[in-house]
């Protein structure tokens, strides 16, 4: 029992140490900056530095995950299932995003009707090897106050020497900054140690 309330308080994190580093185009002149984009090259340094200061910070909720990763360890590669909002008003709205995350384990389990539009979700996350990569609204899951809302469910990839105290944090947001390329979005996680309390 001991240990376990000693992994929760380790699993804290405040999130609002990242506002500062939201506003896009971001300033280069901060550490955050300087550790998330690297060292220029020597020439193309302004192409090279644009996606850096545009990503987006976004704050997906974890949907599935590896039950080793909710306690501190030193994997270094590992596979996480999240949702994140595309419907901007949702960006921070962690409660809509834990109903969420809530159906769809749900749905997994058998333990709730599954939708038509949902089945093929919700056979990929009882596949393991399934990376995800589906867009969602909130109709689907029959939560009415999230008509018209859209939302991503998609695999990112972790490690957790660079997670808060190398755990999953106990409130499942995993902060990333969102990158875009011809295929479209994808996301990479934040080091913990830019958003863990203390």
């Amino acid at each position: 029992m001991a240990m376990n309330e000693q992994i929760r308080e380790m699993g804290e994190t405040d999130l609002s140490k990242l506002s500062e580093y939201e506003q896009i185009p971001r300033k280069r002149d901060t550490a955050f900056f300087q550790e998330i984009a690297g060292k220029a090259p020597l020439f193309g340094k302004r192409k090279f530095y644009e996606p850096f200061e545009n990503a987006k910070i976004v704050y997906p909720v974890v949907v599935q995950a590896s039950y080793k990763l909710f306690s501190p360890g030193n994997i270094n590669k590992a596979a996480v299932i999240v949702v994140l909002p595309i419907t901007e008003k949702y960006i921070k709205d962690f409660a809509s995003l834990h109903k969420i995350e809530n159906i769809l384990i749900a749905m997994r389990n058998n333990e709730m009707e599954t939708p038509q539009s949902l089945a093929e979700l919700v056979e990929d996350l009882n596949n393991p090897k399934s990376f995800i990569d589906c867009k969602i609204k909130g109709e689907d899951l029959g939560l009415e106050n999230l008509q018209g809302a859209e939302f991503l469910v998609t695999t990112i990839y972790v490690s957790q020497l660079n997670l808060p105290d190398r755990m999953i944090p106990n409130n499942e947001v995993l902060p990333c900054l969102e990158f875009k390329d011809d295929k479209g979005p994808f996301y990479i996680p934040i080091h913990g140690k830019w958003y863990v309390k203390g």
